[in-house]
């Protein structure tokens, strides 16, 4: 038996033996319920098993919403009412009062709606039998077998559990309001809360530090088309909808009876020729690195100093300053020719392929920005490069 069959089938115990004592509502076993959050800490695919639309549902209701850890409770509130609204037909499938969900009623109109699209709404009671009627009302058009209704019921748990794990990441991240995907991502690539937490601390201290100073290779797009064609998501205001009245005010009638409460491309320089001669590489270059040093552009490009406007050429070269000193950026072994690289790790100083093992260990570990835009990917490569053939004087490629 699967994971999410087992789980399931302990959720319907958990069910039925609180019903033998009395309680008929939302599973309330905490037994169980510490158990299945323990699991979703360690494992966040575990939710998709148990409800397979359950990422989405969370990504969609967090969309656009300023600060996560308001939104999580409305959600954690909107699902545990669908899971009991699967609870009570699955109990009780012979009640007329479950028959209907009134679309006007306190619970769909401050609770529900506010908080999920209406389509993830009416999907969501679709999967317990309702359709749409009219625009006041869902009906009971076929009621689904009683397992069926059991795991649409814990996966409506799971959902609300995966909630309260996300508000526990938001919770130890304070006083830092962190943006809803920067939250979700974190969660789905760092496999447990703790490596979560880890790495978000992580990119918060690279933003800080990247604030003491401009990084020249830090993407700034300045329009759509430097964003590599990614939906942008403007913010919108909304209400919350965990008012002090909550879940335990709402009408006490039919299902919602609460028992219990591209920029072009610019040209890459050859990397089987250690002096690319070309202007237009030369020109990339030395605005991209913004004369950072001389004497690396002139050692890595054959370039000499260009004249400047009103100064004898006659005349000696000024003293030379002092250059800051920059971190020799190399390419770790994952990267092939051709291959532009997809993340940058700042302790390491190396530059990775999406795919790689050792990225991967960097993105939780380390420092690191993701390269997310071509122009910056390119531009990375460049530098890493140029910081090779001045290492050794040979191709990174060789």
């Amino acid at each position: 038996m699967c994971a999410g069959s087992a789980l399931r089938e302990e959720y319907r115990r958990c069910l039925e033996r609180e019903f033998r004592r009395g309680h008929a509502g939302a599973c309330s076993d905490p037994s169980f319920g510490e158990k299945l959050r323990q699991r979703l800490r360690l494992e966040p695919a575990l939710l998709g098993a148990l409800q397979e639309d359950g990422p989405a549902l969370l990504a969609r209701g967090l969309r656009g919403r300023p600060d996560p850890g308001p939104a999580l409770q409305g959600l954690a509130v909107a699902f545990r009412l669908l899971e009991l609204a699967a609870v009570n037909l699955y109990l009780f499938p012979w009640r007329r009062e479950f028959d209907t969900v009134q679309t006007f009623s306190g619970a769909y109109v401050h609770l529900l709606r506010p908080v999920l699209p209406e389509v993830d709404l009416v999907r969501c009671f679709g999967r317990l039998g309702y359709e749409q009627r009219d625009p006041h009302q869902l009906a009971i058009s076929r009621l689904p077998p009683g397992p069926e209704l059991v795991a649409t019921a814990c996966g409506f748990f799971a959902c609300r559990l995966e909630c309260e794990v996300l508000a526990e990441v938001v919770r130890r991240l304070q006083p830092r309001r962190l943006q809803p995907e920067e939250l979700l991502e974190a969660r789905r690539r760092a496999g447990n809360t703790e490596a979560c937490v880890e790495m978000l601390l992580q990119q918060q201290e690279a933003a800080a530090d990247c604030s003491n100073g401009m990084d020249l290779y830090q993407e700034m797009p300045a329009g759509p088309e430097d964003m590599g064609g990614e939906d942008t998501v403007t913010p919108a205001l909304w209400r919350d909808p965990g008012s002090p009245q909550g879940a335990q005010d709402v009408p006490r009638r039919g299902w919602d009876l609460c028992g219990d409460s591209k920029s072009g491309q610019e040209p890459v320089p050859s990397t089987g020729n250690p002096n690319p001669d070309t202007s237009s590489s030369r020109l990339f270059l030395e605005e991209e690195l913004g004369g950072a040093s001389s004497q690396l552009s002139a050692l890595a490009l054959g370039s000499r100093r260009p004249p400047v406007l009103g100064e004898s050429q006659d005349l000696p070269p000024a003293a030379p300053q002092e250059a800051p000193e920059l971190p020799c950026y190399q390419l770790h072994s994952c990267l092939r020719r051709g291959t532009l690289p997809s993340y940058c790790c700042t302790t390491c100083q190396q530059l990775h392929a999406s795919a790689c093992a050792a990225g991967q260990a960097c993105r939780v570990h380390h420092r690191g920005q993701e390269l997310r835009s071509e122009r910056q990917q390119r531009l990375w490569l460049q530098r890493t490069e140029v910081d090779m053939l001045l290492a050794d004087g040979s191709s990174p490629w060789s």
